[in-house]
């Protein structure tokens, strides 16, 4: 902001706190609150990452013309600048106790909760997610009323409010620039390289030029041969695999049915690449008689079981996972699939060479976008990190490597994928979240949670309301018993006089206690100097 002296002349322009101390002072807006709607945004502290908000500031211009007030965590990592919000009046303050709903991203550290207030952010608990049952624990016990985005959704049970596209757009962007490393630890070069990863362009506009100029390379036929042709299988077609398949088009393909994925797999062509959508009724039938009828499904899910993992995985180059998974629901792949998946594919008719291998096996990549461990896919058991983006799944070993060499499947899966994209994922969110915060900051969280609160805030926020009044809410009383249910059972007796200590939770400690633990007279007690670590192999 440049100033200018009462003869016009430049004087010295303000730093950014000057500029949004100014912008205050000469606010009228902030006076005594009387009546007026207090809302917050806070400040985002669960990852070095997460540049995201909620809102962004022209969503925040237009609470505030409509007699919001809107209060403002500082933040240097949030991608919108704090003057940003303050140039559309809102006010920036350490201190945010005075807004009676305080809206986030992520988890909220459970010392930054306060007491009575409505919270509204992805909280990770509605499958009784055992990281966060402390958090959950801490928002009953401060009567905090949780409202979950995850569980904003209209009369239909579709989702109203998420990330879900930029999710998959920053996922596929990931993943190719994975699929160039893992091929050329495979000894390929291929266009792949020149696709970094998405958090390198300043949008998804540049990432996309530079997909198109490596999709240039593949269509001059630039690709190896002895790689033989690549099949991307999406599954599900929501949000987060239409982003995906967004950026997917920006290289040259061809779609084509489920039916047709074995044939192209085997003799497609290396100038382009081959999308294949894998829906419900393609990957799930009946246990018995066969069939699908998607109201049966949604209703009684295990009445089915699935069948990807040998009529759609074993011709998959790349798999592009985005689909929501429930306990109740039949796993894309388990375990044991992997084995079978990661095994060298028949093709003799591709020329080879010692400079031009084969690959090890025709599933190269996987991105597991729903980041769920232990969920859709079951040996995608820890998340990435943008620190870490890959892991590599030895099948053998049942274990991830860090590293793009050696035999196994390249796994992505970063749990906060649309960060990379802090800004236009921000745009995005804030676009279908703003028509509810009305709604939402109507919520008092000190009043009971009755018909008249219900209607107040309106059928799709009460229906993702967690916690409220110090109790989980009755849609979602059903965690208490999940959490139960998937609570860890320690074996072993010890009240007996037969007990053993193991020191330390290193691989020599797991086939000692899995040994140990035989006989069930025996209580055996883990010593380690991480309690994770030792809780992992007593609960093993």
């Amino acid at each position: 902001m440049m100033r200018l002296g009462r003869r016009g002349l430049a004087l010295r322009p303000l730093n950014e706190l000057q500029m949004v101390k100014k912008l205050q002072e000469s606010s009228i807006r902030f006076g005594s609150s009387g009546g007026q709607k207090v809302m917050a945004i806070r400040r985002e502290t669960q990852s070095v990452w997460e540049r995201r908000a909620p809102l962004g500031p022209q969503h925040v211009r237009k609470l505030v013309k409509s007699g919001v007030k809107v209060l403002v965590q500082p933040s240097n990592r949030r991608a919108y600048p704090m003057a940003a919000y303050a140039n559309v009046g809102a006010r920036i303050q350490e201190d945010i106790s005075e807004a009676s709903c305080i809206f986030g991203v992520k988890q909220v550290p459970i010392d930054c909760l306060i007491s009575n207030k409505t919270f509204c952010f992805f909280s990770h608990t509605i499958k009784a997610q055992a990281d966060n049952m402390d958090l959950m624990d801490a928002m009953l016990e401060k009567n905090v009323r949780c409202v979950d985005y995850e569980k904003m959704e209209d009369a239909s049970g579709k989702r109203v409010v998420a990330f879900g596209k930029y999710a998959g757009i920053a996922g596929m962007i990931d993943v190719l620039h994975g699929l160039g490393l893992r091929l050329l630890a495979l000894g390929h070069h291929t266009p792949f390289m020149h696709i970094g990863l998405a958090h390198n362009y300043r949008n998804s506009h540049h990432a996309r030029q530079g997909i198109r100029d490596a999709g240039y390379e593949i269509s001059l036929d630039m690709m190896p041969k002895s790689i033989g042709p690549l099949t991307f299988v999406f599954t599900g077609s929501g949000n987060v695999s239409q982003g995906a398949q967004e950026i997917f088009q920006e290289l040259p393909h061809e779609y084509v049915p489920p039916a047709m994925l074995q044939k192209v797999a085997l003799h497609g062509d290396t100038n382009k690449l081959y999308a294949c959508e894998i829906s419900r009724k393609d990957q799930f039938e009946r246990k018995i008689g066969g069939g699908y009828n998607e109201a049966e499904f949604e209703e009684f899910p295990e009445r089915y079981i699935s069948t990807f993992a040998h009529k759609y995985a074993p011709y998959s180059s790349v798999i592009v996972n985005g689909i929501y998974w429930s306990p109740q629901t039949p796993r894309l792949l388990n375990i044991p699939d992997a084995k079978t998946l990661i095994s060298p594919a028949n093709t003799p008719w591709i020329p080879t060479s010692p400079g031009s291998p084969n690959l090890p096996s025709r599933l190269i990549a996987l991105c597991d976008i729903s980041a769920d461990p232990g969920g859709s896919i079951q040996f995608m058991n820890e998340c990435t990190s943008i620190d870490e983006p890959f892991a590599l799944y030895d099948a053998e070993q049942n274990k991830d490597k860090k590293t793009f060499s050696g035999p196994g499947v390249l796994i992505c899966s970063i749990d906060n994928m649309p960060t990379q994209l802090p800004r236009e994922a921000t745009d995005f969110f804030g676009d279908l979240l703003y028509p509810h915060v009305h709604d939402i900051i109507r919520s008092k969280a000190e009043k009971p949670f009755d018909e008249k609160e219900i209607e107040k805030v309106g059928p799709i926020v009460a229906g993702a309301v967690i916690t409220t009044n110090g109790k989980l809410a009755p849609n979602f009383e059903y965690i208490a018993d999940l959490r139960e249910k998937n609570q860890p059972k320690i074996n072993g007796d010890f009240s007996s006089e037969k007990k053993a200590l193991v020191l330390g939770a290193g691989y020599v400690s797991a086939p000692v206690i899995e040994y140990l633990t035989r006989d069930s007279s025996l209580g055996v007690t883990v010593a380690a100097a991480l309690k994770s670590e030792a809780d992992k192999l007593a609960f093993a």
